[in-house]
């Protein structure tokens, strides 16, 4: 089962997010369901391993985020590139990933070796394609600030149509 951990974004950050998609010159946007913040791609995961991860985020203990989108970025390279925002959501943030990172580690389980750089994937291109017309119609959005109030256990599904993301559990973020 391919796994990952996301901050879920509220309602009205996704439909800001698919404002500024309709703009976008090409690419294929991410569905409004789908726009999240990875805090940790897990890969694939043995089944077996879900309820000591359950377990493990069940004591996540981390103040809600503010979160501000801006800032193009591009991920990929040539078998597909994905055209994003980068988030900020200060040392909150970051204290949120190292949390989750930690309780992934808990269960034996390894994350990704990359340098945590949040943000939002807006949209994706195929192989080669020229990012420049869509990075330059999001230069200068300004998102936010949101508040981001839980975290996302999701199991991601490959299919013919595209990827699907289904819920697996979540867990609340505390207010301040």
């Amino acid at each position: 089962m391919r796994l990952f951990i996301a901050l879920d974004l509220p309602d009205t950050a996704r439909d800001a997010l698919e404002e500024l998609q309709r703009k976008l010159p090409g690419g294929r946007p991410v569905d409004w369901e789908n726009l999240h913040l990875t805090l940790s791609f897990l890969g694939d995961q043995p089944e077996d391993t879900l309820e000591a991860l359950h377990d493990n985020m069940t004591t996540l203990r981390n103040p809600a985020i503010s979160l501000t989108l801006s800032n193009p970025s591009l991920f990929g390279g040539k078998h597909g590139q994905a055209v994003a925002l980068d988030a900020d959501g200060g040392p909150d943030l970051v204290q949120l990933h190292d949390k989750t990172r930690t309780r992934v580690h808990g269960t034996g389980m390894a994350t990704e070796r990359r340098r945590f750089r949040p943000h939002v994937t807006l949209a994706r291109l195929s192989g080669r394609a020229d990012p420049g017309p869509l990075l330059q119609t999001i230069t200068g959005a300004r998102l936010g600030p949101y508040l981001c109030q839980s975290v996302t256990l999701y199991a991601s599904i490959l299919s013919e149509s595209g990827v699907i993301y289904d819920p697996l559990a979540s867990y609340p973020l505390t207010m301040i």
